[in-house]
């Protein structure tokens, strides 16, 4: 199957088709509970239109090209669906190193990047438990940043999700130089349905902003497909 690049549009420009999606998807591949042909079946289940299996990566993964060929060999028997091969890589510093090969990413229709972990700066990492929400938000909003300016990406993965994982919170002036930056850049940010705490702010400032989106339910449980659909399903008025 050749490769699809994925078109995202701007957030006011939603409707219930294009939500009708989920641009990241986790299987057994790494971290995730279902196999590729299991979540095709349960997309097709559950009507979406169109999915991205976007598997953790690194730069020294040695299995990603005989896992893309096993997606486009599977997404064969599911005609209906728009099926995309993509990838979650995750920052490597402040300077946009992605950590992903080339080799990787000319597989790819869609790559997401992400901020994990806080490099040190010195080959280590620094510890979550020891920052305050404020350390832990300027430095993912750092790292972030430098991901929308600098690297190969499509979309910028769970923006503020290590600070709300450790903290619960992200200042929303950080989301909001975000949006600027991707829609600076004309890429999407990733609404994400498995980090947002307070999803009525966050898509009051897409209304603002209006920044290119991508949906994603950040699905590792089988049960997480289409969730972020459906939220966004109950949070917003969409034209059919």
């Amino acid at each position: 199957m050749p490769r699809t690049p994925v078109r995202f549009r701007r957030f006011r420009d939603l409707d219930r088709d294009a939500i009708n999606v989920d641009f990241q998807v986790h299987t057994t591949q790494t971290d995730g509970k279902g196999t590729i042909a299991e979540l095709l079946h349960l997309s097709r289940q559950r009507g979406l239109s169109a999915i991205a299996f976007t598997e953790h990566v690194r730069r020294d993964t040695p299995w990603f090209g005989d896992f893309a060929r096993a997606i486009r060999r599977t997404a064969v028997d599911f005609p209906e669906l728009r099926v995309h091969v993509g990838c979650e890589a995750k920052a490597l510093d402040t300077d946009g190193g992605l950590d992903a090969s080339e080799a990787i990413l000319a597989e790819c229709d869609i790559v997401l990047g992400s901020v994990h972990r806080f490099p040190d700066g010195k080959g280590g990492l620094l510890d979550f438990a020891r920052m305050d929400v404020h350390e832990c938000a300027e430095r993912e909003f750092s790292l972030a940043l430098s991901l929308v300016r600098r690297a190969p990406i499509d979309v910028l993965s769970h923006p503020g999700g290590m600070t709300l994982r450790h903290h619960g919170s992200f200042p929303l002036e950080m989301f909001r130089r975000l949006m600027v930056a991707t829609l600076e850049r004309g890429i999407a940010i990733e609404i994400n349905s498995s980090y947002l705490r307070d999803m009525p702010a966050f898509l009051g400032l897409c209304a603002e902003i209006n920044p290119y989106v991508s949906v994603g339910s950040d699905v590792h449980r089988v049960e997480d497909m289409g969730r972020c659909r459906d939220t966004l399903l109950a949070h917003m008025e969409l034209k059919a």
